[in-house]
C-alpha cells in the first residue's frame, strides 16, 4: 500500500465524527462552511499527510484542529481576495510556483521516484493535483501582502526583541555560504543512448505489428508513475508536459501512436486517446537512458570557456548562468543556489552535501571553482562550477553580525502579532462555521 494512502486512510480512521459507510469505511465530509465555500476533512488530512511526508509533524488530534484553522482563515483570504480586482495569480506565477514545490518535494525526499513513490502518482499528477490549492495560496499570500506589507520594524524594536533573549542561551550559527553556480549535463555515451533506442524500438514494432497494446507492454516501462496502469495518463494539460513531449502530443490525433522521441526523462512513444481543448488522455512508455554511462569532457570543456569569461573578460555570473546553466531552476536568477522552500541564499555549509563541500573548501570569497562534479535537485548529475559570493564563518549570533537575519526575525514576529489583529478583523465580519473538530 502507497504511503501517503496509508496515513490518509489512518489520519481518516482518527478523525472524530467522519461519516462511515455501512462497511466502515470512513468517507468525506464537510467540517467547516466560510462565506459558502467550503472545508473538506479530506483537505485537512491531505495537508497533513504532506506534513508528515517531510517529516515536520507527528499526527495528533491538536495539528489536525492547527491545520483546520489554517484552512478556514486561507478560504477567507481568498474569498476576499477574489473581490480585489487588483490582485491576480499569472500562469507564470503559478508555474514557477509549482516547479519550486516540486522541486523542495523532491529534494527533501530523495529524488522523483521516491516522490512518484510516496504519493502513488506520476509528477504529472502531482502537480495537477496541487495546482488548485496552490493557486489559492498564491492569491492568499497577495492579499496578505497587501494589508500587513507596510509593517516595519525600528532598529530600536530589533534591538530590544534581541535584547530579551539571555546571552548564556544564544545560539552557534554554523558557517554560512552565499554561492552562484553554472550547470552543463554530461554527454551520454552513445551506447547508452543506442541501446535505449533499440529497446524502444522494439517494443513499439511489437505494438504495431503484433496482438500486443501499450497496455500489456508498459510493464516495462521505466515510468514509476504509469507503468503499472497501463502507462496511462488522463485529464493532462499540453502545458503540464515538458515541451518535446507537449510538442509530439500536439500533432497526433486521437487513436495515433506517435514516432519516437526522446525529452530529459529518456526515450519514448505515446498513444494519443482523447484531446479536448488543451487537456489531453494518453498512454506512453518511457525508457531510461543509463545517465551513469556519461562522457564529461564536453560539459567540462564548455565550462572552463565559461569560467575564463567570467574570471578574465568579467562578465557576470549572472548572465552566464542565465544564458548557458542547464539547471533551470538556479539559471532564472542569475545562478543563486537557494532552499528551494523558503528562497534563502544564505544557505548553511554542511547542508549542502559533501560535494559543495569539497568545492568550496577550495577556494576563497569571490573566486571561480574549476569545473567539479555535483548532484541536482532532481537527483541528475551533472558538472558545475561554483562563485562563492559570500562566507561567514560558525559564531555566536550577535547584533553586529547578523542583524539582518535579526532584523527578519523580529519583522516576522511583530506581523505575526499584526496579522493575528487584521485575521481577527476579517472573521468578525465572515460567516464562519464549524462543523467538525479532531479530538
Amino acid at each position: 500500500m502507497r504511503f501517503r494512502f496509508f496515513f490518509l486512510l489512518l489520519l481518516g480512521s482518527l478523525a472524530a465524527g467522519a461519516a462511515t459507510a455501512q462497511d466502515g469505511q470512513t468517507l468525506d465530509e464537510i467540517v467547516a462552511v466560510v462565506e459558502g465555500e467550503i472545508v473538506l476533512r479530506s483537505d485537512v488530512n491531505s495537508l497533513m499527510a504532506s506534513l508528515i511526508q517531510q517529516q515536520q509533524a507527528q499526527p495528533s488530534a491538536e495539528l489536525w484542529n492547527t491545520l483546520l484553522g489554517q484552512l478556514i482563515d486561507q478560504k477567507l483570504m481568498v474569498i476576499n481576495a477574489e473581490d480585489d480586482t487588483t490582485l491576480a495569480v499569472t500562469d507564470d506565477q503559478l508555474s514557477g510556483e509549482l516547479d519550486r514545490r516540486i522541486a523542495g518535494l523532491t529534494q527533501q525526499v530523495g529524488g522523483e521516484q521516491r516522490l512518484e513513490e510516496i504519493y502513488g502518482q506520476p509528477i504529472l499528477q502531482i502537480r495537477e493535483e496541487l495546482r488548485g490549492s496552490i493557486r489559492e495560496q498564491l492569491l492568499a499570500d497577495a492579499f496578505q501582502r497587501k494589508a500587513l506589507g507596510n509593517v516595519r520594524v525600528t532598529p530600536s524594536e530589533v534591538k530590544a526583541w534581541f535584547e530579551q533573549f539571555p546571552a548564556d542561551s544564544l545560539p552557534t550559527i554554523p558557517e554560512v555560504v552565499r554561492v552562484q553556480h553554472v550547470v552543463r549535463l554530461p554527454d551520454i555515451e552513445p551506447a547508452a543512448r543506442q541501446e535505449a533506442v533499440e529497446l524502444i524500438t522494439t517494443i513499439r514494432d511489437s505494438v504495431l505489428t503484433s496482438d500486443a497494446t501499450i497496455e500489456d507492454l508498459a510493464k516495462f516501462s521505466d515510468d514509476p508513475g504509469s507503468a503499472e496502469n497501463g502507462g496511462r495518463y488522463a485529464g493532462m494539460r499540453l502545458s503540464e508536459l515538458v515541451p518535446e513531449f507537449g510538442a509530439v502530443a500536439a500533432t497526433l490525433n486521437p487513436g495515433e501512436t506517435s514516432q519516437i522521441f526522446e525529452t530529459s526523462f529518456g526515450m519514448h512513444f505515446m498513444r494519443l486517446n482523447s484531446r479536448v481543448g488543451d487537456v489531453i488522455d494518453f498512454n506512453h512508455i518511457l525508457i531510461a537512458i543509463d545517465d551513469s554511462r556519461v562522457d564529461r569532457g564536453p560539459a567540462v570543456e564548455y565550462l572552463e570557456t565559461l569560467r575564463d569569461s567570467i574570471v578574465t573578460h568579467n562578465v557576470p555570473v549572472e548572465l552566464i548562468a542565465k544564458r548557458h546553466s542547464e539547471d533551470s531552476f538556479s539559471s532564472q536568477i542569475g545562478g543563486y543556489v537557494v532552499d528551494p522552500r523558503t528562497q534563502e541564499r544564505d544557505l548553511v555549509l554542511e547542508a549542502l552535501g559533501p560535494l559543495w563541500t569539497r568545492t568550496l573548501t577550495t577556494i576563497d570569497v569571490g573566486e571561480v571553482s574549476e569545473p567539479r562534479d555535483i548532484e541536482l535537485l532532481d537527483g541528475r548529475r551533472a558538472v558545475h562550477i561554483a562563485k562563492l559570493v559570500k562566507r561567514t564563518p560558525a559564531h555566536l549570533v550577535s547584533l553586529e553580525t547578523d542583524y539582518e537575519r535579526i532584523e527578519q526575525l523580529a519583522l516576522q514576529e511583530k506581523r505575526g502579532r499584526e496579522r493575528e489583529k487584521w485575521l481577527s478583523r476579517l472573521r468578525e465580519n465572515a460567516y464562519i462555521r464549524l462543523l467538525a473538530e479532531d479530538t
